[in-house]
């Protein structure tokens, strides 16, 4: 995850830019500033520079304003969980701001294929949130943020409403749900051979 996606983000603001005027001024395209505005993606060097020349400024310059937001504290689990989800799914939707969450629906025509394929990437990403922290490796574990477990378990509730949002919005809601109770009818039969033999 970048550090700096928040300060970008402020930066463009206070030029009072959108995504796509930087992008018309040699910046990135609006994708890819998103994606390090919202820290899921790290620019390279060739990225920085296209975004001081779109801000007006030098590489350096940009560096110190990035640099001057980074002691302002996180006060949520959400960069990190970005992070997280990102290497283990590609992508983290589950750690947008949930306006920005409800957006990336909305900008979809209500019956487009992606609305549902959208949907199921946040429910892998929410089974892969479930299973944590069984899902980390030991190296992890060792390297964790001094309390992550308490910041996860606040962003729980937040987490499960995005979540409840994807399956509205993608028209995965019912079929979801008898899914989920077929795999639980067969989990169960599962430990019950298991606890037979």
């Amino acid at each position: 995850m970048w550090q700096y996606g928040d300060r970008l983000r402020e930066l463009r603001a206070e030029r009072r830019m959108s995504l796509r005027d930087v992008e018309e001024r040699g910046g990135p395209n609006k994708d890819t500033m998103s994606l390090a505005e919202r820290g899921v993606h790290r620019p390279n060097a060739q990225t920085i520079g296209k975004i001081a020349q779109a801000f007006g400024v030098s590489v350096a310059e940009l560096r110190t304003e990035l640099e001057e937001g980074e002691a302002r504290p996180k006060a949520t689990a959400l960069p990190w969980l970005a992070e997280w989800l990102e290497e283990r799914c590609g992508h983290a939707y589950l750690a947008l701001p949930k306006g920005e969450f409800e957006e990336m629906f909305d900008q979809l025509p209500e019956d487009a294929p992606e609305r549902c394929a959208r949907a199921l990437a946040v429910n892998h990403e929410y089974n892969v949130f479930c299973r944590f922290p069984r899902n980390m490796t030991p190296a992890e574990r060792l390297v964790m943020p001094r309390g992550l477990w308490e910041m996860i378990r606040d962003v729980i509730p937040e987490v499960a409403v995005k979540h409840g949002i994807a399956l509205m919005e993608g028209g995965l809601d019912r079929e979801y749900q008898e899914e989920a109770a077929l795999v639980f009818e067969l989990e169960r039969a599962l430990d019950a051979e298991a606890d037979i033999a």
